[in-house]
């Protein structure tokens, strides 16, 4: 798995190579273990950064990490989830959270990644996939990822991406050369135009709030790939579910 470590005023992921699964992969069963004799919020944060690798001074984007982190543990804990299921949504979404950074992913790209894990993670099928969760894990799972990390990916991909910023300045009129200005040319009645169809003037048109419709925007695409990816898995669970009871009829009537 990769770890972030400081760039700049940016925390990004070091390339590393992921393993065929993710359960157990940061997060031992002894280190749950103490986790759930932790009697602090602290003090479970202090164990996930070591598990996950968080080597870097203190603020604002080591807490952003932690806490979602811890908050993926409370909801492992809420869910009653086995250590192993535990320690892989963990490691899940770590992964996704740092390929998502060193790829640039786009919000539909992320949620591919995530789903593509998801489901690695839910249909036992070696060697390609392991049944770690249930279906109703899943749908679960898929729930509160969507109303968490996706609801607040922009902010994530804004705090751990890095960013340039183009610094341009003029020299000083008073060097180099000078040209004389031009006559004005005279406005013909074809010249006109209409001051709506100039994005120049667009203050002309009632206000639109950008955050609202780009918040609306993002709602409606994470809801569509969500419900895109839950009819998918929903497909391919009841595909396995139909050979599973092909291979125990055959095998009760002993073919």
């Amino acid at each position: 798995m990769a770890a972030f470590v400081m760039n700049g005023s940016r925390e990004l992921p070091q390339v590393a190579t992921q393993p065929l699964f993710l359960n157990f992969t940061d997060v031992k069963e002894e280190d749950l273990r103490r986790m759930s004799e932790a009697e602090s919020k602290a003090t479970v944060k202090s164990l996930l950064k070591g598990c996950m690798k968080i080597d870097q001074d203190e603020g604002p984007h080591t807490e952003i990490l932690l806490d979602m982190h811890y908050h993926n543990y409370a909801f492992c804990k809420s869910k009653n989830f086995s250590a192993m299921q535990t320690s892989t949504l963990l490691s899940m979404m770590k992964y996704v959270l740092e390929e998502s950074i060193r790829k640039r992913f786009v919000l539909d790209d992320a949620f591919s990644e995530f789903r593509d894990l998801l489901l690695k993670h839910s249909v036992e099928h070696p060697p390609v996939s392991v049944g770690i969760f249930s279906y109703d894990d899943l749908k679960a799972v898929s729930e509160y990822v969507h109303n968490t990390f996706f609801r607040h990916y922009k902010l994530y991909t804004y705090v751990y991406m890095t960013h340039c910023d183009l610094k341009v300045t003029a020299d000083s009129i008073d060097h180099g050369m000078s040209m004389n200005p031009g006559r004005p040319l005279h406005l013909l009645l074809h010249h006109e135009v209409e001051e709506r169809d100039q994005p120049e003037l667009n203050f002309l048109r009632p206000p639109v709030d950008p955050e609202d419709e780009e918040k609306k925007a993002k709602e409606e695409l994470i809801k569509s790939k969500v419900e895109e990816g839950m009819q998918k898995l929903t497909e391919f669970y009841k595909q396995k579910e139909k050979e599973q009871d092909e291979w125990f009829q055959a095998a009760l009537e002993g073919k």
